[in-house]
């Protein structure tokens, strides 16, 4: 069980992180900004680490190297600015909604490349957590019969939006998988979090360079409120990710990820005074206890001798 809490703490400070992140975008900073200078400041609290860790990096193997680059280049970096760039495209409720994808991207792939077995139960239990993901965001589903699909004018610019969407979806759904395969080669989890954080920074410079414009002096506020998002949802928020990916299949992980909108209704509420609906508080039931249930029927398997099950961690 202790994975899930990890995890599912580690969703409570991403939502966190929202009081800091759109507030920094409504002030004109770009997305790829924010994320450069909140990877930079990773790379340099997580140096030591990095330091630390140098032998398990330089021993890695072709596999492990590019899992590692696909965690932070691909997942941390590209998926993040990919995300956020198809909201300029697309209604954000078809961009969450095909969001939802995500999980089915993880579970897949961990059956296939990790061999983690989808039993008749994961179905069914993975499909209440889903159901209680599309409960919360129901009302905005309802309604997009009325609302504007697209912001987009032309079609190309259309197929530009779905296409960020579904890049974003496959990058953190591949990411989800790669850090369990490394957690189960047996690499440590702090020098999987430092190096992805230094693998997404070798992608963030470069983008910098193609797109000076986007990078522009803050001024010591705005730097400091980046600096503690960093630390809250970038350095806490990754190394309890990880310490629970670490006790728990890649299938459970991405589905306990679902709960991130949990914490985001909550936030909303606590913080902006943003009530909350009978939907948003019927999902939210159905994502943590469909998580929680999971969890249990996993944990009182019989583990059959060699064979891979959800109970390998």
């Amino acid at each position: 069980m202790a994975g899930i809490v990890f995890i599912m703490i580690a969703c409570l400070t991403w939502a966190l992180d929202t009081l800091i992140r759109y507030p920094l975008l409504g002030q004109g900073f770009s997305t790829l900004q924010i994320v450069l200078f909140e990877h930079l400041t990773l790379v340099l609290v997580t140096s030591p680490l990095l330091w630390r860790y140098r032998h398990h990096f330089m021993q890695m193997n072709s596999t492990q190297s590019a899992a590692l680059f696909f965690i932070g280049g691909v997942g941390s970096a590209l998926g993040t600015l990919a995300f956020t760039q198809a909201f300029h495209y697309l209604n954000p409720t078809i961009v969450i909604l095909l969001q939802k994808l995500q999980p089915l991207v993880a579970i897949l792939l961990a059956s296939w490349w990790l061999k983690e077995r989808i039993h008749g139960y994961f179905i069914r239990w993975a499909g209440l957590i889903l159901l209680g993901s599309l409960v919360m965001i129901w009302p905005d589903v309802r309604h997009l019969a009325q609302a504007n699909w697209y912001y987009a004018n032309s079609t190309p610019d259309i197929i530009k939006g779905y296409s960020y969407t579904l890049l974003a979806v496959l990058a953190w759904g591949v990411a989800t998988v790669c850090g369990k395969y490394l957690a189960s080669e047996k690499m440590p989890a702090n020098a999987i979090m430092s190096g992805r954080f230094a693998t997404g920074l070798m992608v963030l410079l470069p983008l910098a360079l193609l797109y000076p414009a986007s990078v522009q002096p803050m001024a010591t506020l705005s730097l400091g409120k980046l600096v503690m998002m960093a630390l809250l949802s970038g350095l806490l928020g990754m190394w309890l990710y990880y310490q629970g990916l670490k006790r728990i299949p890649a299938q459970l992980a991405t589905l306990a990820e679902q709960t991130f909108p949990v914490f985001a209704a909550i936030i909303n509420w606590l913080f902006l005074g943003m009530s909350l609906s009978s939907y948003q508080i019927a999902g939210a039931l159905l994502l943590v206890l469909g998580n929680i249930g999971l969890r249990f029927k996993e944990m009182h398997l019989p583990v059959q001798p060699g064979t891979a099950s959800l109970n390998q961690a």
